[in-house]
């Protein structure tokens, strides 16, 4: 008997194991590249001025569109994930809307569009200049041009999230991406403050004469302290949604019930990313925006509803953790957001209202191009025109991307335009809702997507490059992990973050 077990063993050890051919390594190779730099590519947009200047965003939209192509050729995943049958409907939705809105925008830049408002404007250029372009609805084709390009690259990286984070695993590092990507942001924003706080590179940021004794408020790479903010909410949301990751079991489940449940989810990774959320959190403080941290606020309160449901056990558990989430927020502000407290002290001031004039004005050129509006990116030229009084300086920028949506594109394109951001929205925390393991992957990804949603809704952080396209791909990634894909994969090179 003992022989016939030693002979087993030997046969056993002695049989050959399965090799793996080169093809298959290449392969693998090639796709975790093409991830690695899709990946890159959200990491450093934010550097450059969030990615707000031409010769920013340019280049990052063709590199964007090189990874798509590689992506339709089959790189960078081995198994693009079935279309699952409940997901039919919205993404057959979400595609037509995102194609009339791109179409809308092409109608507009050409000359078979009906005759709009902004005809008289082309007939001035042509008794001026004694020449002109034919009279289209944009104002600014170019603008126009290079507005519907973003949009186009925003889509693409949407497609490219949703094909790469269907793997839970990949899901987890888009996030840390976002995450690693703030702190770059935040440690720029530190070093800055010791030398030159009012410039990026050679960007002045604020508004008349400066002194080198000057101070402005903490903005790092951003050209503005709210985008700042509003960035910094998104990653710190992020990064509280992973300290809510499943850990595999490591012990006994008679070691997890001695030493209890409390201790044993304590681990390195969680402590670490707690300490860079409460790093992160004092960097949202010290941006002083005021409409970053309520965006941040609510997305967290939303984020709570969606882990929490179907958990909670009591009322009194479900107050508790409201009372304690309050406090937390009370001693944050305490400790870290002295400028935040006074931003809000002079909040009557008389700066503080003229977004409401703004936005009547953008109100007032709603009304006079309701239909076709007056092109993508030509807010800045028709406030130009209809500027009110109360504001001498000029602004290029509505402080509400749906409300300057719907100037640009009309109200029926607005509406569609809105659409193709709520659609993956509401379809993420549908899901969240369903889910019942992994749920903090599509719950992390609703409540950092939302800090900039919410947000733009009284500025214009939506529309920085950078915040748009990390807002994009986790859209995508939090619609993968919404439905019924696989939640683990084979592929080489992504291994679990412990």
């Amino acid at each position: 008997m003992a022989r016939s077990r030693r002979s087993r063993s030997r046969r056993s050890s002695s049989a050959p194991k399965a090799r793996i051919s080169p093809l298959a390594i290449v392969r693998a190779t090639l796709d975790a590249i093409v991830v690695g730099f899709f990946l890159l590519i959200l990491l450093v947009s934010p550097l450059p001025m969030g990615a707000n200047r031409d010769w920013a965003w340019a280049p990052i939209t063709v590199v964007i569109g090189i990874v798509a192509v590689l992506v339709a050729l089959g790189l960078g995943s081995r198994d693009v994930p079935a279309t699952a049958p409940q997901e039919r409907l919205p993404l057959g939705a979400l595609i037509v809307c995102f194609l009339l809105m791109l179409g809308i925008g092409l109608l507009q830049m050409s000359p078979l569009a009906p005759a709009g408002p902004s005809a008289p404007f082309y007939a001035r250029a042509a008794a001026v200049l004694g020449r002109a372009h034919a009279a289209v609805p944009t104002l600014s084709i170019d603008t126009s041009l290079g507005t519907l390009l973003r949009c186009l690259a925003c889509g693409l990286v949407f497609a490219v999230a949703r094909i790469f984070c269907a793997d839970e695993r990949r899901a987890r590092l888009l996030l840390f991406t976002l995450i690693a990507s703030a702190i770059l942001v935040m440690i720029y924003a530190v070093l800055e403050l010791q030398v030159h706080s009012c410039f990026v590179g050679n960007y002045l940021k604020k508004q008349g004469e400066y002194v080198p004794t000057d101070r402005c408020t903490m903005s790092g790479t951003f050209v503005n302290s709210n985008s700042f903010g509003c960035f910094l909410g998104m990653a710190v949301a992020a990064a509280i949604g992973l300290v809510f990751a499943e850990q595999k079991p490591r012990r006994r489940a008679e070691a997890v019930e001695e030493q209890g449940r409390f201790v044993t989810a304590i681990t390195g990774v969680r402590l670490a990313l707690i300490a860079v959320a409460l790093f992160l959190m004092g960097g949202l403080l010290f941006s002083a925006s005021r409409g970053g941290f309520a965006a941040f606020a609510l997305s967290m309160v939303l984020f709570t509803l969606l882990l929490m449901r179907g958990r909670w056990r009591s009322r009194r558990q479900m107050g508790g953790a409201l009372i304690g989430g309050i406090v937390a927020i009370g001693v944050m502000i305490a400790l870290a957001g002295g400028t935040f407290v006074q931003k809000m002290a002079t909040f009557a001031q008389a700066n503080s209202f003229e977004r409401p004039i703004i936005w009547k004005a953008a109100v007032q050129a709603i009304g006079k191009s309701p239909w076709l509006g007056w092109g993508l990116g030509s807010f800045g030229d028709i406030y130009t025109v209809l500027q009110p009084t109360q504001i001498p300086m000029g602004n290029d920028k509505a402080h509400s991307t749906p409300l300057e949506t719907f100037v640009e594109l009309g109200i029926p394109g607005g509406v569609i335009a809105c659409l193709v951001v709520l659609i993956p929205w509401i379809t993420i925390w549908r899901g969240a809702v369903r889910r019942r393991r992994h749920r903090y992957l599509p719950a992390a990804a609703f409540a950092a997507s939302s800090v900039a949603i919410i947000h733009s809704l009284a500025d214009f952080s939506l529309q920085m490059p950078a915040i748009g396209f990390f807002v994009s791909a986790l859209l995508g990634m939090g619609w993968a992990q919404s439905f019924n894909f696989s939640e683990h994969s084979s592929h080489p090179f992504t291994e679990p973050l412990e």
